[in-house]
């Protein structure tokens, strides 16, 4: 039996056998799944045009286990995005694909990159994407405490020092070297984002290179490079 129709995205896609494609897909209602579309010896083309990245959609699937067959799916919206938008939508695919655990509904974390889909159709828009990762490390559990230190629970203040570990917390920088290094001043400033100076602008991209390669265990994602902020 079919599952009901989700909202659900494509974050990639491959060709699979002759005339099919293999897709991974985030959806609101089952987290992160693994789809074959199967289409007929020159029919479909519609349909496979529709099955990419940046469209929502309604889609339905079936089967067991690791990879399912797509039943239906319905395009809703196109997002047209250009240039650094476009860029930067490619960056979070990767990530979402990365750091996803399969079959983990994401409700949330769902409309948080619908949200970023919306801000990227501005490519001058160069917040909503370090926002959406800092979203995607706390669905993990690295959750930046902006009000006070996870050591015992001191304010935070502009003029420290402090290093996060994810079984830790933030914590003041004692100079031991563990953990990834972040300043008072950025801890500050994120909590109002919009406000941030480009110092601290520049600090946040260096601090979520930094966790996400730990959340990575050490890996880079490929689409970083094409990054140029």
């Amino acid at each position: 039996m079919a599952a009901e129709l989700s909202p659900a995205f494509i974050l990639r896609r491959n060709p699979y056998r002759d005339t099919s494609l293999l897709l991974d897909m985030f959806t609101r209602d089952a987290g992160k799944i693994t789809c074959v579309a199967k289409f007929g010896q020159g029919k479909g083309t519609r349909s496979k045009g529709m099955l990419e990245p940046f469209r929502q959609l309604e889609a339905s699937w079936v089967g067991k286990g690791e990879v399912f067959t797509l039943f239906n799916a319905e395009e809703k919206r196109r997002f047209p995005l250009k240039a650094a938008g476009l860029v930067r939508a490619v960056y979070a695919n990767e990530l979402l694909l990365r750091a996803l655990w399969q079959h983990q509904p994401q409700p949330e974390l769902f409309a948080e990159y619908q949200q970023l889909l919306f801000r990227l159709e501005n490519p001058a828009e160069v917040l909503a994407l370090p926002l959406f990762e800092l979203d995607v490390l706390a669905m993990a559990g690295y959750v930046l405490n902006l009000w006070h230190d996870d050591a015992d629970g001191q304010a935070i203040h502009a003029n420290c020092r402090y290093r996060f570990r994810p079984d830790h917390g933030i914590y003041p920088d004692a100079g031991e070297g563990k953990g990834v290094p972040l300043s008072g001043r950025l801890l500050i400033a994120l909590r109002e984002p919009e406000s941030m100076a480009t110092e601290q602008r520049l600090e946040l991209r260096h601090t979520l290179d930094y966790l996400i390669q730990m959340l990575l265990k050490g890996k880079t994602l490929n689409a970083r490079r094409l990054l140029n902020e």
